[in-house]
């Protein structure tokens, strides 16, 4: 999937989405009466948990907000303390085959993906000026380094679904959609010693080389943490 995507399971109760069943989970205020939420155009008719009368996690909240990050997802939702954060969301007609998806697919190809176009624009930005051959040789050497990386240790921390539907001005639907959200997590330093290990064949020799590789490791390593995988592809 070339895209990228946004993960969350199916069909179990709201809070029952970290691997402990007993690990508290702070509520976004959010619940609907009947599993229906008016918010005006866009009418949510069922969400993971609405059966029981579950309030939405605040997560799914923060997530829907574009809010990625550990520091902020940390503070309703446990289990992702000092942990790489990658946010996988996806929309469809079909929650089986939306779940189905975004589980086969190898998110560790994404979070590469996600590395190389970091990879390519911090190459551009500290290589501004320079000859345009010895930049695209830069860039493809990047690209073939990182497009490999297959990250082992990556672990689906919470997921979550809700069920929505757009209407026009005389309430007719116009649309019904899933979307379907979920967040993983990887030990920041496993994920930064595979990095190392994913860099290792550039060569370094050169003064400005070990510079620019340096530059590039800083920025994989701050960036990709909050990095976020969205995909609105219908089934």
């Amino acid at each position: 999937m070339k895209k990228g995507l946004i993960v969350i399971s199916g069909l179990c109760f709201a809070l029952l989405f970290i691997a402990c069943n007993t690990t508290k989970t702070k509520g976004a205020g959010i619940k609907g009466q009947g599993s229906t939420i008016d918010t005006g155009k866009r009418v949510m008719i069922d969400y993971q948990g609405g059966t029981f009368g579950s309030e939405i996690p605040e997560w799914v909240k923060l997530v829907a907000d574009g809010q990625y990050s550990e520091k902020v997802l940390s503070k309703s939702m446990p289990g992702v303390e000092e942990k790489k954060v990658f946010v996988v969301t996806n929309r469809g007609n079909k929650l089986n085959y939306i779940e189905q998806w975004t589980d086969l697919v190898k998110i560790e190809t994404e979070v590469a993906g996600i590395m190389e176009r970091i990879a390519v624009k911090s190459v551009e930005a500290t290589m501004s000026g320079s000859d345009n051959e010895d930049l695209q040789e830069t860039i493809k050497m990047y690209r073939e380094s990182l497009s490999s990386v297959r990250l082992s240790g990556l672990e689906k921390v919470a997921s979550y679904w809700t069920k929505n539907k757009i209407v026009d001005d005389d309430g007719e639907t116009i649309e019904t959609f899933y979307e379907y959200y979920a967040v993983w997590g990887m030990d920041k330093k496993l994920f930064n010693n595979q990095l190392k290990e994913a860099l290792k064949r550039i060569d370094e020799t050169a003064t400005d080389t070990a510079a620019l590789k340096e530059k590039i490791m800083e920025d994989l390593m701050d960036s990709v943490s909050d990095g976020s995988i969205t995909d609105a592809y219908q089934y």
